[in-house]
């Protein structure tokens, strides 16, 4: 019998080996209903309205996200005269937003592989929006720290856990494009928080509550809070995965789920689903002790047949992060640089050399107000690579446009260090920011190359990778820029030609496994 063949036998039974591993469920018993495969009942539930909501609900939590953990460097430049930062506490709470996902994505992880994917979803966003709320009223830094690393490590979870969830409630068609424009809003995001900031950040009040006073700063929290309190509100108007449900062990709860999808969907006459096979039966950890059930949701990455792949994805997963988040913080330092009507001549590290500031040290003057040149630039990068992105969604061929993202960023880094044009210099310099584009395929990859119980570990794990690769890597280059940038470069330029070499033996397009 060949592989399709079993896939759609009809059965009455499954006769399950949950010890066995990750395999083929075997299928056994005189003919009834049709069994059909995860892939093919999800199929059937078609795209339509519930999907297209979902799409937005999980793209609107995203950009919350980014908002939470981004946003809060406009949010630190509004609030440094207010709460008298020094340049010592300034950069504890910029530490903030990486510190908390490297704790807790782990956890997370294990919770959404468990628990399920929307209850992990509803959890740690509604914690992460009152955090977020409370913090608008810190009195001084440290409760904006401590309120400020709850809020990251719980928001934390959505950059993987949304990517499971709509790959597991779309069709493959279009599930790689649904990523890709989800990974969009992620990089919208700065746009929304640069131009809000800009607005806010320049008006003039003082409130006085007695204990603080609510000032511009406090306002913009809140109103970056707002996607992540809407977000949390519509996920109760959608489902949990269905695949999540099945591989649980709970089939009958995950056919009426797709049977209400595809009512959604537009779906009419009858659904023709009413048992489902899985072509693996790794079914999550429960009712074990804690240690031995986190150590079963977690060492199958870490042996074969998934150690190879666990290690090539996080490997690229910190190339792709650390290069482009360390380079973000230089950007609109080196836009000011590079667009002022005073600029001399020379290329991006004769700019660095030859300038006596350096990100992160607050100015003599104390200035609470975003700058409009640093505003322009902020929405303009933003919304450009978010449209390539959009426009990539369209192309669906991941392994190809990963290898031509990186391939990019290695060309623009090896210019970089050859040019002596300040512009054309930032023009490259942007080329190896790029590498952002490819934070959608690599998490693309958790998704379809992983078991249903363990790809929201994997990807919460891919999470922790990214956030520690990005801490490590942005402390290296505060160190270094300013005096040997040259050799900066030509570290970023191997180490990104090293993640292209390691994507090279992704599996082809249309080979991944599903």
């Amino acid at each position: 019998m060949t592989t399709n063949e079993a896939f759609t036998a009809d059965v009455t039974d499954y006769n399950i080996d949950k010890n066995a591993g990750c395999g083929v469920w075997s299928v056994t018993g005189k003919k009834e209903d049709k069994a059909y495969t995860y892939e093919e009942a999800i199929t059937l539930a078609g795209n339509g309205s519930y999907t297209y909501g979902l799409l937005a609900v999980l793209s609107l939590t995203i950009l919350s996200m980014a908002c939470d953990m981004f946003g809060f460097s406009v949010v630190l430049a509004g609030s440094q005269c207010d709460l008298q930062l020094t340049p010592s506490q300034r950069n504890t709470l910029m530490s903030m937003p990486f510190l908390g996902p490297i704790i807790m994505s782990y956890p997370w992880g294990y919770f959404s592989d468990t628990q399920g994917r929307k209850k992990c979803l509803l959890l740690a966003m509604s914690c992460s929006f009152m955090a977020t709320v409370i913090s608008s009223l810190s009195p001084n830094w440290i409760m904006l720290a401590v309120l400020k690393f709850m809020s990251t490590s719980c928001c934390s979870c959505a950059q993987s856990t949304t990517y499971a969830l709509i790959g597991e409630s779309s069709t493959q068609r279009v599930r790689g494009s649904y990523m890709l424009v989800m990974t969009s809003m992620l990089m919208l995001a700065p746009a929304y928080f640069y131009l809000v900031g800009y607005f806010l950040l320049n008006m003039e009040y003082s409130i006085d509550l007695g204990f603080i006073s609510f000032v511009p700063w406090r306002l913009l929290v809140l109103t970056l809070a707002l996607p992540m309190g809407i977000s949390s509100l519509a996920l109760h108007c959608f489902y949990e995965s269905p695949k999540f449900l099945a591989n649980a062990g709970k089939e009958d709860q995950a056919v009426e789920l797709l049977r209400k999808i595809w009512e959604r969907n537009g779906g009419k006459d009858h659904y023709p689903v009413k048992k489902l096979i899985l072509n693996e039966n790794c079914a999550p950890a429960q009712g074990q002790p804690l240690l031995r059930s986190l150590w079963q949701q977690t060492a199958p990455l870490f042996r074969p047949p998934l150690l190879w792949r666990t290690l090539q994805l996080y490997y690229i997963t910190a190339v792709v992060y650390s290069i482009n988040n360390s380079l973000q913080m230089w950007l609109p330092f080196i836009a000011n640089a590079v667009l002022a009507d005073d600029a001399g001549a020379g290329g991006v590290c004769d700019i660095i050399l030859s300038s006596q500031n350096t990100p992160g040290v607050q100015p003599t003057a104390c200035s609470s107000k975003l700058e409009y040149l640093t505003t322009i630039f902020g929405i303009g990068h933003s919304v450009s690579f978010a449209l390539v992105n959009a426009l990539m969604s369209r192309l669906a061929r991941m392994k190809l446009m990963l290898m031509v993202i990186l391939a990019a960023a290695v060309a623009s880094g090896t210019g970089i260090i050859l040019v002596t044009n300040r512009v054309a210099g930032f023009v490259l310099f942007l080329g190896i920011t790029a590498t952002g584009l490819g934070i959608g395929i690599v998490f693309s990859y958790f998704v379809e190359l992983y078991p249903t119980s363990y790809r929201g570990m994997a990807a919460c794990l891919g999470v922790v990778v990214a956030r520690g690769s990005v801490l490590v890597t942005i402390n290296l280059l505060s160190s270094y820029i300013t005096t040997s940038c040259h050799q900066c470069f030509y570290a970023f330029t191997a180490y990104t030609f090293s993640g292209l070499i390691a994507s090279l033996f992704l599996p082809a397009d249309g080979k991944k496994k599903t």
